[in-house]
């Protein structure tokens, strides 16, 4: 690299990187660990109410008849912050993609209350969604700060969004992952130091901010033994192989159930079910799981079977539950977390689906230990597969792998976590089953661009002195969602640039394939990033519209 292309790298990516991901990840780290700390003394507290009213009638009515009002109360705040309808992570990642819009302000207020409503009444949803979405609205703030262009607006998100998924699982190294393989799909070096960057800081001030409170940092499963002593994970011997191989198995076939579930209970609601105004699929949803919680017979605790299901997890580890209340438990939770989320309360699913896939694990833990398995692999099993039903849901093997090692602190068994994790993934694609946060994110897409028309321009830009895209690679640029450079042109060279790898310089002619709902807001965009143009031109031997088929050619 030369040495003036060396110093305009630093000064218009390394250093804005540095700054930005180290204001946002401090303010993440600081919200969002309080935001998850408050989210943790409501559960707790809902879990009290609910265990008494358990054995008072009169209390149990009231619970109900409170629950009711909670859901009202969440229908309003979703009216006046639509934004925060539904799964926390779709959602980010939608805005990150360019292909939903929010305010990031009332997100982030709304996203928080809304949560601690939901939390409150013991929906089965976690905070980490929420965290995420609320990652990417404090993003959002500070790239309005002075000095900041417009076209960092993403990047300044995603570090957001990924310090709050950091801060809320104390998982740093998934959180950068969740960027890469989740977020964006793709790995480019400004997405990785900006995502490196905001959660390093993030996570950081959420230790220092545990240790001024006097509590020490801990893996998000820190599981314990019968004696109150911690419980040592254990190791799989090669004669053992046979257990990852069932449990690659059994994850799938469960992973591609609980996506073509959600898939059909969101059809269900946008078809059938359309006309059910939106307060009304909130009280159905929070008035049972008000009754869930009131159930209490024998060994089976409603309240189990409710919350976001992280104390759950640790007690299957700990092999705290029988066989029969571990089925109930997978059956309730299995339909309940679809249908919250189909009914579009304000909460996150990754910790509720690891819930189904440690239930499982549990129950084949079980079966396992009867026909001779060590009882000693027992916890192994439940969070292997645990970590195996998050990859083959959402397809993120490499951040499932990881995010087993972070959340438990424990470095053996990655052999055999691969294999699991490999397998049951495989299984998902040869099904064709779709991710589940993309299922829930083609959903939103689909209810923001209703009734919208639909075009594929071709456009011709040319990149400006000064521009955010000069001295930047193709692939390295957030470009508009759906946007594609097709061609380069510098003086009389033209060329294509599929893999994204050519760096733009001043005075190039850039032709670019857009499929938009909103021409002139891409148009903004792209003046942005390239400069403005005098005026954009649309080139005059190709049409202004392609067919879909085309574009897809």
């Amino acid at each position: 690299m030369k040495r003036t292309d060396y110093k305009s790298y630093f000064k218009n990516v390394i250093v804005p990187v540095f700054v930005y991901g180290a204001l946002t990840g401090l303010v993440v780290g600081t919200i969002v660990y309080f935001f998850k700390w408050v989210a943790e003394w409501l559960t707790e507290r809902s879990a009290e109410i609910y265990r008494f009213a358990q054995t008072h009638w009169y209390i149990a009515v009231a619970v109900v008849a409170a629950a009711i009002l909670l859901a009202v109360v969440e229908y309003f705040l979703q009216r006046w912050s639509s934004e925060t309808s539904g799964g926390g992570i779709p959602r980010a990642e939608g805005v990150l993609r360019g292909l939903l819009t929010f305010r990031w302000l009332r997100t982030g207020v709304a996203v928080i209350l809304n949560s601690w409503i939901s939390f409150f009444a013991g929906l089965p949803l976690g905070s980490e969604g929420p965290s995420v979405l609320l990652g990417t609205a404090i993003g959002g703030g500070t790239s309005k700060l002075p000095l900041s262009h417009n076209s960092w607006d993403r990047y300044i998100m995603t570090g957001g969004a990924c310090a709050g998924f950091a801060v809320a699982t104390n998982a740093p190294v998934t959180g950068i992952l969740f960027a890469l393989e989740e977020t964006h799909k793709r790995f480019t070096p400004m997405i990785f130091l900006m995502a490196m960057s905001s959660v390093l800081f993030g996570v950081t001030a959420s230790n220092l901010w545990s240790l001024a409170l006097g509590q020490a940092p801990s893996p998000l499963f820190d599981l314990m033994g019968a004696e109150g002593e911690k419980l040592v994970m254990g190791a799989f011997a090669l004669k053992d192989i046979w257990i990852p191989l069932l449990l690659g198995l059994a994850v799938a076939a469960l992973a591609i159930g609980y996506n073509h579930l959600v898939f059909w209970i969101g059809k269900l609601y946008d078809s059938k079910l359309k006309k059910i105004p939106q307060w009304v699929r909130l009280v159905i949803v929070f008035a049972l799981t008000a009754v869930i919680g009131l159930i209490a017979f024998g060994d089976f605790d409603g309240t189990n079977a409710l919350f976001g299901g992280g104390g759950l997890i640790k007690g299957l580890a700990e092999n705290k539950f029988p066989w029969r209340i571990i089925f109930v438990l997978l059956a309730i939770r299995f339909f309940m977390i679809a249908f919250s989320t189909g009914s579009g309360a304000t909460g996150g699913v990754f910790i509720p689906m690891l819930s189904i896939g440690a239930l499982l694990g549990a129950l084949l833990g079980n079966a396992f230990v009867a026909i001779g398995m060590q009882s000693e692999l027992f916890p192994t099993v439940v969070m292997l597969t645990m970590s195996a039903f998050m990859g083959a849901t959402t397809r993120a093997p490499l951040t499932a792998l990881v995010f087993m090692v972070e959340s438990t602190w424990s470095f053996s068994n990655l052999f055999y976590v691969a294999i699991t994790v490999f397998l049951s993934y495989f299984l998902c694609e040869i099904f064709k089953t779709e991710p589940l946060y993309d299922v829930l994110l083609e959903r939103m897409i689909s209810k923001q661009n209703d009734g919208k028309k639909c075009e594929i321009v071709r456009l011709s830009y040319t990149v400006r002195k000064g521009a955010f895209a000069v001295g930047k690679a193709v692939r390295d640029v957030l470009w508009p969602a759906n946007t594609k450079v097709s061609e380069i042109a510098a003086g009389d060279v033209t060329r294509m640039d599929d893999d994204g790898e050519r760096k733009l310089h001043v005075g190039d002619v850039l032709t670019i394939i857009t499929q938009t709902y909103d021409l002139p807001a891409t148009e903004k965009e792209l003046r942005e990033i390239l400069g403005e143009q005098s005026p954009p031109e649309t080139p005059s031997d190709s049409p202004d519209e392609v067919s879909p088929a085309d574009s897809q050619d």
